[in-house]
């Protein structure tokens, strides 16, 4: 209770200094409702004071103690920016989408999901906003620009945004290739400071930051709200990194040495700013050889002339779906698919020449111990790794980053075309 009051009058006091610059007669809105002064126009929509207010308590939930005066500024500039996009979205959203309007549930759904992220009821969160000042009128109005602008974006670029099977393979490739290596899950919060000036500046800002995540200020919140990272959208989130993967050699040094996992390091100076990085996992590297899943065709030959049957095959059946035709009639021949077997489940003596082999490349002939010929045709081969992704997984994430990209390229267009006044 001490910290939200405390919160509530701090907000006043970083918003007084706009608040005393505009002591001009309140004027009044289009709709003939009176405000408490303009900080901002978007076309013809305006945001008033008391809208700023109102989004800095909400952000400032996140935080478990008193940011100082240099945070409580990016929380208002960042306030201010959040209010005009969310204008800017909603206004093309009612010109594109005419006659529709979102529905209270689905805003409804959306504070049910808030609620939850705080792990309280509805009642207990909307008990907890106006215990901090922030009416729920606010947030609604906040929910419902998110829900317009994902159900534009998605309406708009939904089936034009293409991820090809090339990139799929290439990033399966590469998360593949880090299987080898030590792998670290990070995630950053960069604060962009070009000179030593700013980089003093930023790191403050940083060793602040640090302090209310220490004492439970959620980290992706804070990396959304302050990160000049294209990362922040996905809250700081940079997956699994193996070194020589890290954006400088400056963070490298420092996940390498960190004593424990997970840990939150200092501020970490670099190229262009001060980066804020939270290690949240180690795993060591593992042999992707050996946790490969195949489906196989296992040819067998017994009796005279085995060798010389199988050499056969070989040269007829250039891959799995060729193996029943080659061996049809063949006296002595037996054919078994064998599905999902595991390489590493293999003795040595299968498994080493299976281990180079691609998809419909076939095995040299390999001796039963019943004195027997065998050969092995590889139909398919999958990562039996639990920490890989599947295919769709990939393709998900990668169309999410383009619609990502896409909806920011989108709206950095809208508002240069609109009338934005800041005041």
């Amino acid at each position: 209770m001490k910290r939200i009051i405390a919160i509530a009058l701090a907000v006043t006091a970083a918003s007084a200094g706009f608040a005393l610059a505009q002591q001009t007669p309140r004027p009044t809105a289009a709709r003939g409702q009176t405000i408490d002064g303009i900080v901002a126009t978007v076309n013809d929509n305006v945001i008033s004071q008391s809208d700023v207010r109102n989004r800095m308590r909400w952000m400032l939930l996140r935080f478990q103690e008193q940011p100082d005066e240099q945070i409580m500024t990016q929380i208002q500039q960042q306030a201010i920016e959040d209010l005009i996009d969310e204008k800017v979205q909603l206004n093309e959203f009612k010109k594109l989408v005419k006659g529709e309007n979102i529905k209270p549930a689905e805003i409804d759904e959306n504070i049910n999901d808030l609620a939850r992220q705080y792990k309280l009821t509805r009642p207990q969160f909307l008990a907890a906003l106006t215990e901090a000042g922030v009416p729920e009128r606010s947030i609604r109005d906040m929910e419902e620009a998110k829900i317009a602008w994902t159900s534009l974006i998605r309406g708009r670029y939904f089936k034009t945004v293409r991820v090809s099977e090339l990139r799929i393979d290439d990033m399966l490739e590469r998360i593949e290739f880090g299987l080898g290596k030590p792998q670290y899950r990070l995630f950053e919060i960069f604060l962009y400071a070009p000179d030593q000036a700013s980089r003093t500046n930023a790191r403050a800002r940083a060793e602040t930051l640090i302090t209310n995540i220490n004492q439970g200020a959620d980290f992706a919140t804070l990396a959304q709200q302050f990160s000049a990272s294209p990362s922040a959208a996905a809250g700081g989130d940079l997956s699994w990194l193996s070194p020589g993967d890290m954006r400088s050699p400056e963070i490298e040094k420092a996940v390498l040495e960190a004593a424990t996992v997970p840990t939150l390091l200092p501020p970490i100076e670099s190229d262009g700013g001060v980066y804020v990085i939270a290690v949240t996992g180690k795993r060591e590297p593992s042999d992707p050889k050996l946790s490969m899943i195949l489906n196989l065709e296992q040819v067998t030959a017994r009796g005279e002339g085995a060798t010389d049957k199988l050499l056969k095959v070989k040269t007829d059946a250039t891959d799995c779906a060729g193996v029943a035709k080659a061996i049809d009639g063949v006296e002595g021949l037996t054919h078994t698919p064998m599905k999902d077997v595991g390489l590493q489940q293999l003795v040595p003596a299968f498994r080493t020449p299976l281990e180079s082999l691609n998809v419909g490349q076939s095995t040299g002939i390999l001796d039963l111990s019943d004195g027997g010929k065998m050969v092995f045709y590889v139909c398919e081969k999958k990562s039996g790794n639990s920490d890989l992704p599947s295919r769709e997984e990939i393709k998900d994430r990668l169309f999410n980053q383009e619609l990502a990209l896409v909806a920011e390229r989108y709206l950095r267009d809208l508002k240069r075309e609109a009338t934005i006044v800041r005041r």
